[in-house]
């Protein structure tokens, strides 16, 4: 890459550009939201003024139950995503070191992600930046999401890991 990538909170500003870009603009709109509330932050990375990945480093308590049961207090990294030429240009490691030194600045000495078992790509990026499986086997979720087209997805189970300072875990 020529440019330099600039990892930035997003704000409601930038709702436009991130839906144009990245599509799922009612997620953005709830997350943006929740970052406004306190509830977490939502890390985006831009090139040449256009985002292009985020994800969403939340304080809230984890959806699953086993999650929060073994985990608690432990703010999770989710919806991790860049868009696909960009792939491989360490954006995606970008963002994580950049959540990872927000959750650091916010007293948290751990963090938390889900990573899908049909996405080894990921996984393997996550294995490389020191997170580990948390070892209790794979959560089975749920979740719709809408694609940039607008079409409503998809159910997956993913596995999740962590990941310390020291080092931090991955689920």
């Amino acid at each position: 890459m020529t440019a330099q990538v600039e990892i930035r909170s997003g704000s409601v500003a930038d709702l436009d550009a991130l839906s144009a870009a990245l599509g799922q603009r009612d997620y953005f709109t709830d997350h943006l939201a929740r970052q406004d509330d306190g509830r977490g932050v939502l890390p985006v990375a831009w090139l040449d003024g256009r985002p292009v990945g985020d994800g969403f480093l939340s304080w809230e308590s984890a959806e699953d139950p086993e999650v929060r049961r073994r985990l608690p207090g432990v703010p999770e990294l989710g919806h991790l995503e860049v868009v696909g030429p960009l792939w491989g240009r360490g954006i995606g490691t970008a963002l994580i070191r950049a959540a990872e030194a927000t959750a650091r600045r916010f007293g948290h000495d751990r963090l938390l992600l889900g990573v899908g078992v049909d996405n080894p790509g990921a996984r393997r990026l996550y294995e490389r930046l020191g997170y580990v499986d948390w070892g209790h086997g794979t959560i089975v979720g749920t979740w719709l999401e809408r694609d940039h087209d607008g079409r409503l997805a998809r159910f997956s189970a993913s596995t999740i890991t962590r990941k310390d300072p020291r080092p931090m875990w991955m689920m």
